[in-house]
């Protein structure tokens, strides 16, 4: 898959999640992979396997934001751990709520990094995470 359908397939503006039937203020839920670091004092990490697997729901989500920027080696390939999350953090202080005028005691600025040079931004209330059960075959 090469950037432009990459980009095509997964950059959606707020208006576009509109017309697709998405709804603010509303919960969603992100199906990613975590990153797991094995030995915390050692640098040696691996990035998650499918026994990993995680749901985010986002609270009274009002605004998601998903960034694919690949690397230039990187642009006629999937790149490397899409949808894996290798870092997240709060925004603060977070200009979105600055601009939406919300307080940030009742609101969440949050940035997942999800491999190589991506990034899913949201607004939303609170977030709660579940690990998924792996279910065996038979």
């Amino acid at each position: 898959m090469n950037f432009q359908e990459i980009w095509q397939q997964y950059d959606f503006t707020e208006s576009e999640l509109r017309s697709m039937g998405w709804q603010f203020p509303y919960d969603y839920v992100l199906n990613l992979n975590y990153y797991w670091q094995l030995n915390p004092a050692n640098s040696t990490s691996e990035v998650a396997t499918d026994d990993q697997l995680l749901n985010i729901i986002l609270k009274t989500c009002i605004r998601l934001d998903v960034q694919l920027n690949p690397n230039p080696d990187e642009l006629n390939s999937k790149p490397a751990n899409l949808g894996t999350i290798v870092g997240w953090g709060q925004i603060t202080p977070s200009p979105w709520l600055e601009n939406l005028s919300l307080s940030p005691d009742e609101w969440l600025h949050l940035l997942f990094e999800i491999g190589g040079n991506n990034k899913i931004e949201i607004v939303c209330r609170s977030i709660a995470i579940e690990q998924l059960a792996k279910q065996p075959f038979g």
